[in-house]
């Protein structure tokens, strides 16, 4: 999909505040500082930018380790979470002379098109990496950071082919089996998903559910999109997937086979821990790879088991981009391809977080060597899976051809028109066309017909 980026890039300031999907835009009062650590006065400081510490730690850990000297440069500024990143960095890229301008800096799948098809970054080609130097990625996540040109000017260092995530114990009190396929076998397809949803709710008397709330399928969906939301003639389009999910979403509602939270909201973490009998529990939550050691909670430990999603789709993943105004092209291009080229630089962030890197170079050495097999100790011991080979097959064939630049804040929007849709305060084409209104007020280069 072509970007129509100076609009873009007028409107940001405006819905910047809308970045991070189903999570509540924070009062101004509430936005915390900037974390910066390093000497950002110093001559020859260089400054990279990141929502949380995953690069940091990165940066501390093994790029350190292979680089000393190289990483005394290092100036990292936090901004403290996803939902004040860009309204944090976008004025900061227009003032070149500003103490924290960044060097390098990380970007989102969901607005990873943004940066790449402006003028705020340069291409990978202009640091000097090559196509050889990438050429163990995969293919989607190469799309996600290839501007309209066909210019790559971000990449990425994880893998995030999307699954389900079952927690063994429950699976076993209101399924009836931990097995791996038979699991699988209940999540073949949406109408079975539903069932499944059924079958644990009559089981469990309504204290346990299959999913805290029904966006546990949103991003199977709109991940796996066939067209994007605008055509050729930026033209608001909608692929069946949404509508697919709008309905499946008012299913779930309707029937109270789910405890309605919101992804990421207090109460939908505590069903992690429930035990579904005297506090409720949800048995799966949709994820990745790095939602296994990142988001479930320590009752997940050794008892998760991974089931495929039954439609191919990714979820999250993080782009390293360097500026146009970047101090110093070399380390920038030594600290990219470090993180997302090199196969002994992944192999060690593999070892560090157990990432499934973007590299199927390193991801051979991983599993030869046995490495991260557990997924960091969570998954179910008893059922014989691999953390690491699981998800191999998941990446090869993901497509990221239908991202546009507005995805994020469009997810937001289709939050609240599922939400309407589900609880009855809007019937399914009102809901639709609201979508696309809500778009067009949004990017008024982007019409309804």
């Amino acid at each position: 999909m072509k970007k129509k980026m100076l609009s873009i890039l007028l409107t940001a300031a405006m819905v910047t505040g809308m970045c991070a999907v189903a999570v509540p835009v924070m009062a101004e009062e509430e936005t915390p500082d900037n974390e910066v650590t390093g000497d950002s006065s110093a001559e020859d400081a260089f400054v990279v930018w990141g929502w949380n510490d995953d690069i940091k730690n990165i940066l501390d850990g093994p790029f350190k380790e292979a680089y000393p000297e190289e990483y005394e440069r290092i100036v990292f500024v936090n901004t403290g979470g996803s939902d004040y990143y860009q309204s944090k960095l976008d004025p900061i890229l227009d003032d070149t002379s500003n103490e924290l301008y960044p060097d390098l800096m990380g970007l989102e799948v969901d607005y990873v098109q943004k940066y790449v098809n402006s003028d705020w970054v340069i291409s990978a080609a202009d640091l000097g990496i090559t196509e050889e130097d990438y050429g163990n990625m995969y293919q989607y996540n190469l799309d996600l950071g290839t501007d309209a040109d066909g210019n790559v000017r971000a990449l990425f260092w994880q893998a995030t082919p999307g699954c389900f995530q079952i927690r063994a114990d429950l699976a076993e009190k209101y399924l009836g089996t931990t097995d791996p396929d038979e699991l699988a076998a209940k999540f073949a397809d949406l109408d079975t998903i539903i069932e499944t949803a059924r079958e644990v709710n009559e089981a469990s008397g309504g204290t346990c559910k299959l999913f805290s709330g029904y966006d546990e399928i949103k991003r199977m969906l709109t991940n796996s999109r066939s067209v994007g939301f605008y055509d050729e003639n930026d033209v608001i389009t909608l692929d069946e997937n949404i509508t697919t999910y709008l309905e499946t979403a008012k299913i779930l509602y309707d029937e109270d086979l789910t405890f309605n939270t919101d992804q990421w909201d207090a109460d939908w973490y505590a069903n992690m821990d429930g035990d579904g009998e005297s506090s409720s529990a949800a048995i799966a939550y949709f994820g990745c790879p790095w939602f296994t050691y990142w988001s479930l909670s320590d009752t997940w430990k050794d008892n998760t088991i991974l089931v495929e999603s039954p439609i191919a789709c990714y979820w999250g993943g993080t782009g390293l981009a360097a500026t146009s105004a970047c101090s110093d092209t070399e380390l920038a291009a030594l600290i990219i391809k470090y993180i997302t080229c090199d196969t002994e630089g992944m192999v060690a962030i593999n070892a560090l977080n157990a990432d499934f890197v973007n590299n199927t170079e390193a991801i051979s050495q991983i599993i030869e060597s046995g490495a991260s097999a557990d997924g960091n100790g969570y998954l179910y011991s008893e059922s014989g899976q691999n953390f690491m080979e699981f998800f191999l097959p998941l990446a090869d064939n993901l497509d990221a051809s239908t991202v546009t630049a507005e995805d994020q804040t469009i997810l937001s929007l289709l939050d609240t028109q599922t939400k309407a849709y589900a609880t009855g305060e809007k019937d399914l084409d009102t809901a639709l066309e609201d979508l696309k209104a809500a778009i067009h007020d949004t990017y008024s280069y982007l019409s309804v017909e």
